[in-house]
């Protein structure tokens, strides 16, 4: 008995170890501009990177955003992102020098949403030409858009043809076989007959 029930801790274990890196939600590594830091030259995009893929489910970018606010209040970014592995990235544009904010939006490899935001500072080069802002925060048109307002953006879920929701499948699934071969070990061992007894009648 004190067999099986180690035998069955051990595979509870090993199920609760598989599942573990499933649930962490994605943070983020990197960023351009970088956090609080200045930028003086304009890239051609604007980026973060996390520490896993993000999961952009029929690469509809839904659930993702990727804003820059300036000191004006306004908008700057276009409304497209593209996820490409664990990074999203927008076209960058930015209005005259100042205090801006980054506000960000991705969906983690564990299928959760995660946003947050950051402080960067623009002091525009010599002879730049100041983008102009946005009231509202801007939708990605793309050629062919119709008018149902629907966003669409570009992208993949992260460097792997399989998705985190695939992972979670195949885990619950070992786990289920595991525990069941557990349970069918523990059954065979109760109802297993007892030895005959050396004695035979004469």
């Amino acid at each position: 008995m004190a067999g099986s029930v180690a035998a069955v801790a051990i595979a509870g274990g090993a199920v609760l170890g598989l599942a573990g890196p499933a649930s962490a939600h994605n943070y983020l590594v990197s960023s351009d501009p970088a956090v609080g830091g200045t930028l003086t030259e304009l890239p051609d995009t604007f980026a973060i990177t996390t520490n896993d893929r993000l999961l952009d489910i029929g690469d509809s970018g839904s659930g993702f955003a990727f804003r820059v606010v300036g000191p004006d209040g306004e908008y700057y970014e276009d409304g497209c992102v593209d996820v490409e592995g664990p990074t999203m990235s927008t076209a960058a544009a930015l209005g005259a020098s100042g205090k801006y904010t980054v506000e960000w939006q991705i969906v983690s490899a564990d299928g959760h949403t995660v946003s947050d935001e950051y402080p960067f500072t623009w002091k525009a080069p010599s002879g730049f030409s100041p983008a102009t802002g946005s009231a509202e925060p801007p939708s990605c048109a793309t050629a062919g858009d119709d008018d149902s307002g629907s966003e669409a953006t570009t992208g993949t879920a992260s460097g792997s043809n399989e998705s985190p929701a695939a992972d979670a499948i195949w885990i619950g699934a070992g786990g289920v076989v595991l525990i069941g071969a557990v349970v069918a070990v523990l059954l065979l061992l109760r109802r297993r007959p007892a030895p005959q007894s050396d004695d035979t009648d004469v």
